[in-house]
């Protein structure tokens, strides 16, 4: 087979680049931790300054969480794990705080049939016991918490009006308006349940919302 031309430029097969042409891969960021103890921090004026900076949220002396991980649904849900026990669901003020985020609950609202004496992170333990339908269940992550419309009927039928520090009619209009939950599906799923507790307190409350809104 004759060869090419006197004075042709020399053939060159297509190769693989170089490996420096792809670039260094990027290795996947970390997850935010979910709770963080401030036992590893450095002191208590770095926890201080923390605090002061918006950072952190404390729960008690030993833990605190990252306020940007509570900005997502997701990483509320992640903080919220660690605290329920095994086979319980978050419901009430824990499950409000888990869909729109706010003052963190002073007790920690779960349905279990089980009694916890002792405190997580200087919170007690509120079990109600449910017999929820699976549809009014949700998952996020690893947790299990009521649905906003089930949370919506929970919150209205507390008869203290209030709930992690603010009135209820407020909390339940921005619960139930961002998950668009009707007024209608409240009262029908307070209807079907008769023997929900503060039942007559539940249906009183989201009247008084549909006539406002």
């Amino acid at each position: 087979m004759p060869g090419p031309p006197a004075g042709a430029a020399p053939m060159r097969t297509r190769g693989r680049p170089p490996t420096t042409e792809f670039g260094a891969l990027t290795p996947d960021p970390k997850p935010l931790p979910s709770l963080i103890q401030t036992g590893d921090l450095p002191g208590p004026l770095s926890l201080s300054l923390l605090v002061n900076e918006g950072i952190v949220t404390c729960l008690d002396r030993s833990c605190c969480y990252l306020n940007e991980q509570a900005e997502g649904l997701y990483g509320r849900a992640s903080i919220v794990m660690p605290m329920v026990p095994y086979g319980a669901a978050a419901c009430g003020g824990l499950a409000l705080w888990i869909w729109i985020n706010g003052r963190f609950p002073d007790t920690l609202d779960i349905i279990s049939n089980s009694h916890f004496r002792t405190p997580v992170h200087g919170r007690p333990l509120h079990p109600h016991q449910r017999q929820l339908d699976a549809r009014y269940l949700m998952k996020l992550g690893k947790l299990w918490v009521t649905s906003p419309l089930w949370t919506a009927c929970d919150l209205a039928c507390d008869p203290s009006g209030q709930c992690n520090g603010e009135e209820t009619i407020a909390v339940l209009h921005e619960l139930m308006e961002r998950y668009q939950v009707s007024c209608g599906s409240c009262e029908a799923l307070l209807s079907s349940n008769p023997r929900w507790p503060g039942h007559a307190q539940g249906l009183e409350t989201i009247r008084r919302l549909k006539a406002i809104l």
